[in-house]
């Protein structure tokens, strides 16, 4: 089993009205961008939610211009029921409160321990930040940005989404996408969706970034004799390193293997991925 600890996701969430009808995409789609998001972001969770601390904050919360900091669904494992029961009540209205709701996110997680395994916010929204009365959208914008830096400045990183095609959007989604520390490489710096097939694969790449393997695994039963095990990873016999300078120990207990050195440093970067263990046979030790 990975012993990798979870991190928090809060989904800061748009439900303005725009999000009650479908992208603009070639050939048309008559499936409203709510529905698709309803069907990808509850896949994604249910399938993570043990991999990942998710919750969920919205915005508008008044079919407005007000984002309470109160979630909708609290940051915890097994959230995925939680998901499905929201937008089973919640449907798309109101403004856009961008900055608001990203506000809210840092209120709600100063409010909460810090995990020290990482927090994350994903920001998820189909247009432009519109609700600062009569003061012109780009001050919107400008908020939308200082919000998300003063996530990123309280250690909180921040994914963004956008859905569908709206004109304008990208300079200030490129922008916050750089301010909060998660920004794609090329011109395009956030994750963008036009349709629902993208926007399941934006989902799964940006769960796939928060959740970093351990380099720590459980045995299912103690080794009869500690000094008779081989592990391998990829096939290739990994030796031991009592030291933990490279290579396996058991670590912090008998039974639990951790990989030091440049082992842990393949696994986490995902170029090593099958990992084993066989009891009866010693294998190599290098200090």
């Amino acid at each position: 089993m990975n012993l990798g600890d979870p991190p928090d996701m809060l989904v800061v969430l748009d439900r303005s009205g725009s999000m009650n009808s479908p992208p603009a995409t070639f050939p048309p789609t008559f499936t409203t961008k709510w529905a698709s998001m309803k069907t990808s972001l509850t896949s994604v969770v249910t399938a993570k939610q043990q991999q990942i601390k998710f919750g969920l904050l919205e915005f508008p919360s008044d079919d407005n211009c007000a984002a309470t900091a109160a979630p909708k669904v609290n940051i915890g494992l097994g959230s995925g029921p939680g998901f499905t029961n929201y937008f089973t009540n919640r449907s798309p209205n109101g403004n856009t409160p961008a900055h608001i709701g990203l506000a809210s996110a840092l209120t709600y997680f100063n409010s909460i321990p810090v995990n020290p395994a990482g927090r994350y916010v994903l920001f998820a929204t189909d247009g432009l930040p519109n609700c600062l009365g009569g003061v012109p959208e780009t001050a919107s914008d400008a908020q939308t940005v200082a919000a998300v830096t003063a996530l990123f400045n309280a250690g909180i990183k921040t994914y963004v989404l956008g859905f569908g095609q709206f004109a304008g959007m990208a300079g200030v989604l490129n922008d916050a996408a750089v301010a909060g520390g998660k920004a794609k490489a090329g011109a395009t710096k956030y994750y963008e969706a036009t349709n629902a097939a993208e926007l399941s694969a934006a989902f799964q790449q940006i769960a796939g970034g928060v959740i970093v393997p351990s380099c720590s695994f459980q045995l299912q039963t103690a080794p009869p004799d500690p000094n008779n095990v081989t592990v391998t990873i990829n096939g290739m016999s990994v030796p031991r390193s009592p030291s933990h300078a490279t290579g396996w120990d058991y670590s912090p207990n008998a039974m639990t293997i951790t990989f030091f050195g440049a082992y842990c440093d393949q696994i986490k970067a995902g170029t090593m991925t099958n990992v084993s263990f066989a009891y009866g046979c010693p294998g190599p030790v290098v200090d």
